[in-house]
């Protein structure tokens, strides 16, 4: 079976094919550099350049896989959570697909799918439950997955989400955007305990806000007394992203051992930083396993859309009906 998958839920514009799990084509265009001189997404602009780049993109897409959009049996498409503009574009064209081409259509959580991009490819045996944990600039969710269609919310950020605040202290130290990624290449093992911070945690829920103001004040203390060196910046971000990290390590693995959880799925944009990825292989023991996307299914793309719409549709014959409304959260 082949399926179209359809991700616009936020700069990324996305189509991929899949013939059932096995990706034969992934395509996504970014519109990040239009935003890095505003330091953050701007929805007009995301919005614009998804109606600019979607055809384009299913084209290449179709053309990688090497299969007529005939040949597509399902489409799946994100329809929420994420920008409302962005979404709109993407979900409308995929319904315009639907009708046209008379083949099913279903909307999918993309979050949700971020937790299927490790069983792409038949890499990892589906079997449940597992604790999902969603980590990416928007969103920090920890879910008890009892099936792709049963999942209980049991934690989250009560503020800033986990990618926002390397966003915010990125900006704060006058790095550029996305944060994510400049903090976590600047990282030094050597200087993560040179300071002591810590996130904020009441139970499986984590708060981000309180770090970025201690690191921000703490900045800001020290500048009066002196301009900060390039070294002292480095231990200062590298006590950071270590009290991050180890806030979400340590939230996941004891979610895991109260609920007596043997697999811990990880999804989203910022589990492609490095450091998080190795400590969360680190933490694996007797008890229970971690899975990691491989870096290209970890931000947002189509391919995880496609994968857990199959699921889906394969499962109960899930479908969505074209009146299906996007939505934002």
């Amino acid at each position: 079976m082949y399926i179209l998958g359809i991700e616009t839920s936020c700069d990324e514009t996305s189509c991929a094919v899949l013939k059932d799990y096995q990706v034969l084509s992934n395509i996504t265009i970014s519109s990040l550099k239009e935003h890095k001189k505003y330091g953050g997404i701007v929805p007009e602009i995301a919005t614009r350049a998804h109606l600019e780049n979607i055809e384009k993109v299913l084209n290449v897409a179709l053309g990688e896989a090497h299969i007529s959009l005939e040949k597509i049996h399902l489409i799946a498409a994100t329809h929420r959570p994420g920008l409302i503009g962005a979404l709109v574009v993407g979900l409308n064209f995929a319904k315009a697909l639907s009708l046209a081409l008379k083949k099913p259509f279903i909307g999918i959580n993309h979050l949700h799918a971020h937790l299927f991009a490790p069983f792409l490819n038949y890499k990892e045996k589906l079997e449940f439950p597992f604790l999902g944990a969603v980590v990416s600039g928007g969103h920090t969710e920890i879910y008890r997955v009892n099936d792709f269609d049963s999942l209980k919310l049991i934690g989250q950020t009560r503020d800033d989400a986990c990618g926002e605040v390397y966003d915010k202290v990125a900006r704060a130290f006058g790095l550029g955007y996305p944060g994510g990624p400049i903090i976590d290449r600047a990282f030094k093992p050597a200087y993560k305990d040179d300071f002591k911070f810590r996130c904020g945690r009441s139970g499986f829920d984590l708060s981000f806000s309180g770090i970025k103001t201690a690191l921000i004040y703490k900045k800001i203390e020290m500048e009066k007394k002196t301009k900060l060196d390039r070294n002292t910046t480095l231990k200062l971000l590298s006590s950071f992203q270590e009290a991050v990290v180890e806030a979400v390590v340590n939230t996941v693995i004891d979610a895991a051992q109260e609920l007596k959880i043997k697999r811990i799925v990880c999804g989203g944009g910022v589990i492609a930083n490095s450091y998080l990825r190795q400590r969360l292989k680190e933490a694996e023991n007797d008890n229970f396993r971690v899975l990691i996307p491989p870096f290209e299914y970890a931000p947002d793309n189509a391919a995880i859309v496609a994968g857990l719409g199959f699921y889906l549709y394969n499962k109960s014959r899930a479908k969505s009906p074209l009146d299906l409304k996007a939505e934002a959260n």
